[in-house]
């Protein structure tokens, strides 16, 4: 309800709201103005989010997670950008913590190096201000408007012009890639990725999925399709086998350091 009573907040009225709900629970007691599809069960993020593009009519629609909160100026600053930026076709904001840190919202093409660079690595936490660090998340120092290969679906502004003719989201990304997916497709028709930090969203990460072990292998199962669909193959799959190896071994280390952050958190408790 806080991401619904912000975009009341800007005092904006030429837009419309459309609400997806995944739950299989009764949905809340939404506002009249707002229109509610439910779904009946969880269908993912790319098939949700498809369901609720597909009932709205207007020249930029905006996704937006329901754990978000916008800034006032959010609608005006948005609506500037793509006036000033008639080769935007998807644009994303700077997104903030519930802390005030930037989240690493804007990146460049997927690569061995960005799967070495998670986006909450370590070596991304140790060396945060490095120029490699620098050049996968340009969110990290620049504060000035930029085309990067894809940004976050957590908030992702889309001109309709600019969607791809095979849909916004691929529903085989259950969750997590179809967001670099989308802005790959954008591209490829000739339409410009942006990074506009002058617009800010806080967004508390983690809101779309509780389960970690579950999280970790949707993202890696997403990556392994989003090379398969979009990477090199090589010889015999020899590349594509190379790259399953690498996220599985990938996968088990970060469901293993996460289970030993747990063990060492329930047992500071305990003493």
């Amino acid at each position: 309800m806080r991401c619904l009573e912000s975009l009341r907040e800007t005092g904006y009225e030429d837009y419309e709201i459309v609400v997806v709900d995944n739950d299989t629970e009764p949905p809340p007691t939404l506002p009249s103005d707002v229109r509610l599809l439910c779904t009946g069960e969880n269908l993912g993020f790319g098939r949700g989010h498809n369901r609720g593009l597909g009932a709205v009519n207007g020249e930029i629609v905006i996704v937006l997670n329901p754990d978000t909160v916008v800034e006032r100026a959010f609608f005006e600053k948005l609506d500037r950008f793509f006036r000033e930026h008639p080769d935007a076709g998807v644009v994303g904001p700077r997104i903030l913590d519930s802390e005030g840190e930037v989240q690493l919202s804007a990146r460049r093409e997927v690569s061995l190096i960005s799967g070495l660079l998670g986006r909450t690595s370590f070596l991304v936490r140790l060396f945060p201000k490095s120029s490699l660090v620098k050049n996968q998340f340009p969110a990290v120092m620049d504060d000035k408007p930029q085309p990067v290969d894809w940004i976050s679906g957590a908030c992702m502004t889309l001109r309709q012009e600019a969607i791809p003719e095979d849909g916004v989201f691929d529903e085989r990304f259950f969750m997590y890639f179809e967001d670099a997916d989308l802005c790959r497709r954008v591209r490829d028709k000739d339409w410009r990725i942006y990074y506009a930090p002058q617009v800010e969203v806080v967004h508390q990460t983690g809101g779309s999925s509780r389960s970690r072990p579950k999280a970790v292998w949707m993202l890696h199962k997403s990556a392994f399709l989003y090379h398969r669909k979009h990477g090199v193959h090589g010889p015999l799959n020899l590349y594509s086998a190379v790259v399953l190896v690498g996220l599985a071994a990938r996968a088990l280390v970060k469901l293993v350091s996460g289970y030993a952050t747990d063990a060492s958190v329930r047992y500071r408790r305990e003493i």
